[in-house]
Formats: structure tokens, C-alpha cells, sequence
């Protein structure tokens, strides 16, 4: 009986859960027949309604990009499919993308960095957060336990000069962490979603409008107003509500 009465327990405790999962399939494929019948705002409301409620898939993106770009919402097609290939690098995602993009009405030529620059974004943008911590762990730890197995063994397993090879090391990938967290929330990427955003430079010698589907680089928040980078270096101030962040 005690047996019966734990499976009952677990039972109640996922069927939350599976509610959830089934609520989240059958509006899917809701949603997927809308796109079919060609009811692309609707559809595209029923997609972005299961992202606000925390469901993440790439195919869940994907789909809701081609929603809004039936739909002739340019500037979230382009987040929705920027977010689907931040999940999964596909070709359809990236040609979807392009097609996207093709629809920005006056889009930014976007100001090459110096080479060495680039070299430098590539290296702590090669690996998330947890991946540059989880190296740096997995360096320290290899580190650490050479050292400990020296104790007790009196034996050099590595070289003096290997051991302090992959400390550095693991220091490299603990500075390239913290590099990566700081660039993911002070200095993350978003996209223009409203037409006509109107955009006033630094010096307020220049106000500008900017198309929906514009990627912009978020520098910081004033109450209502975002400070933001455009992709030809200008910096200045757009309304917070037209900004999404990737």
C-alpha cells in the first residue's frame, strides 16, 4: 500500500506538468494550422503567447519568425529567428534570417572592427558563461589534484612547468568568464521591433528614424529611454518599448 501511495504522490506531482506540456503542444499545433490557414496574426499570437510563458524551442522561434514575417511584423520575424539560431544553428533558420533582414526598410551598414578586435570578441564569444566556467573548473580541479597526488605520492606526475601551464590556463578561462558575463548583461544585443523608431544621438545634433528589424548593442537605461549603439558606432537614445533583447 505505502508503495501505492508514493507512486500516487509522484503521480500528482508531474501531472501539474504534464497539464502543462499538453496545454503547450495542443496550442502549438494550433497555432501551426493558423500559419496553414493563413492567419498569420493569430498564429504569431499564439506563439509569442507560449515564449512569454517561458516555453523555449528553436522550432517554436522558427515558426513564430515566419508567422511575423507573413504577418509584415519585420522587426520581431528577425528576433524570433536571431533567437532560434542563438538555440540552434540550422540553415533554414539562417536563410530565414537573411530574408528577414532583406525587409528592413533603411538598414545600417555595420562599421568593421579592427582586426584584433574581432580576434577578441571570437575568443570570449566562443564559449556561453557556464562553459568558460565549467573549463576553468575542470582545469583547477586537474591542477589541484596533481598537487595533492605530489603530496602523498612525492612523485611529480607533470612537470613543474605543465602544472603552471594549466593554471594560467585555468586563470585565462575564469578572466574570459567574467569578460562574457559582463558582456551578456551590461552590453547585450537587441532589436529595433517598432517602425520609425525615432533615434536622438549623444550629442542631440542628430535625430534619425530607425527601421524595425535594426540590431542595436544596449549600453544603458534612462527611466524610459535606452541608451544604445547602432551598428555604424553612433550612440544615443531610443524609447525602451522598441527594443527587444536577444
Amino acid at each position: 500500500m505505502k508503495i501505492i501511495a508514493y507512486i500516487l504522490i509522484i503521480l500528482l506531482a508531474c501531472f501539474p506538468g504534464l497539464l502543462k506540456a499538453a496545454d503547450n503542444n495542443i496550442m502549438f499545433e494550433n497555432a501551426n494550422e493558423l500559419y496553414h490557414n493563413k492567419n498569420y496574426d493569430s498564429a504569431a499570437q499564439l506563439y509569442q503567447q507560449m515564449i512569454n510563458d517561458g516555453y523555449c524551442h528553436a522550432d517554436l522561434y522558427y515558426n513564430a519568425g515566419n508567422a511575423y514575417y507573413r504577418a509584415n511584423k519585420t522587426g520581431m520575424a528577425v528576433w524570433c529567428f536571431r533567437k532560434a539560431l542563438q538555440l540552434n544553428d540550422q540553415k533554414n533558420y539562417r536563410d530565414n534570417l537573411l530574408l528577414a533582414q532583406k525587409k528592413i526598410t533603411q538598414p545600417i551598414q555595420a562599421a568593421e572592427d579592427i582586426f584584433f578586435i574581432r580576434w577578441w570578441k571570437n575568443l570570449y564569444t566562443m564559449f556561453s558563461v557556464n562553459q568558460w566556467a565549467i573549463a576553468a573548473l575542470i582545469g583547477f580541479m586537474i591542477s589541484m589534484s596533481l598537487l595533492f597526488m605530489k603530496s602523498i605520492f612525492h612523485k611529480q606526475f607533470l612537470s613543474g612547468g605543465a602544472v603552471k601551464i594549466l593554471m594560467s590556463l585555468t586563470g585565462i578561462c575564469m578572466a574570459l568568464m567574467a569578460v562574457k558575463y559582463y558582456h551578456d548583461t551590461r552590453h547585450f544585443h537587441g532589436i529595433i521591433i517598432d517602425e520609425r523608431t525615432t533615434f536622438t544621438s549623444s550629442s542631440r545634433s542628430l535625430s534619425a528614424a530607425l527601421s524595425a528589424g535594426i540590431e542595436v548593442e544596449y549600453l544603458n537605461r534612462k527611466i524610459d529611454k535606452l541608451m544604445v549603439k547602432l551598428p555604424d558606432g553612433r550612440t544615443g537614445e531610443i524609447k525602451a518599448s522598441a527594443f527587444k533583447k536577444l
